[in-house]
């Protein structure tokens, strides 16, 4: 299946998800890959990553961005040589991308029962109040896929999930939210835009613009 979900968020922030459930050939088809990228496609060595790979291309180049704009940079971190912010996720058969002008981070997660168990190593102290919530599947993923989305914009490697990112209480379903970046003595904040699909949920992050 191509394309199947996209929407431009405040702040002219695009993001595109795509279900995947063509093969291997048909994601390659169309895609013009520089030497780089394929050998970047050959070093995955599971076809559920090679299938993430192509199918985030797929979405790049319906969003219409030229192959050679596409570069990772030496940490690995991907980026656009247009000077617009790029983030991927990818999962099993779930690929999303968020574009932007300001620095920007996207996350996907499947609902899945043994995220009770790794619970306490990414979740704040300040979260784990909340014992009504930390026994829930789906708070505890959208939690995830929120310092994942925080973490990816703010591009500093070496954040611990559990001490520096932070997010603030929310509703059940909300649409938005916050996020803290604990880092070097100052509070990073970050603004959250909660997306919630049947069977995953997505969190996109961006700085949090102060209003005069």
């Amino acid at each position: 299946m191509p394309l199947s979900y996209s929407e431009i968020i405040a702040n002219d922030i695009q993001i595109c998800i795509w279900q995947i459930t063509e093969e291997e050939i048909f994601l390659s088809s169309g895609l013009s890959l520089s030497k780089e990228a394929l050998e970047r496609l050959s070093s995955r060595k599971s076809e559920v990553h090679r299938k993430g790979y192509l199918a985030t291309r797929q979405l790049l180049k319906r969003c219409g961005i030229a192959p050679e704009t596409h570069q990772y940079d030496k940490q690995g971190v991907p980026y656009l040589t247009d000077g617009r912010y790029l983030s991927i996720t990818h999962t099993k058969n779930m690929a999303a991308i968020a574009i932007s002008i300001f620095p920007v981070g996207i996350d996907l997660e499947y609902y899945q029962e043994k995220i009770k168990k790794i619970a306490v190593r990414f979740l704040h102290m300040e979260e784990l109040k909340d014992h009504s919530k930390t026994d829930n599947i789906e708070f505890l993923s959208q939690i995830w896929t929120a310092k994942e989305a925080i973490y990816k914009a703010f591009r500093t490697p070496g954040i611990h999930f559990n001490t520096q990112l932070l997010v603030e209480p929310f509703q059940p379903r909300a649409a938005s939210g916050v996020g803290h970046v604990l880092h070097q003595d100052k509070d990073w904040l970050y603004s959250l835009n909660f997306r919630y699909f049947k069977d995953y949920c997505l969190t996109l992050a961006s700085p949090k613009i102060s209003e005069v």
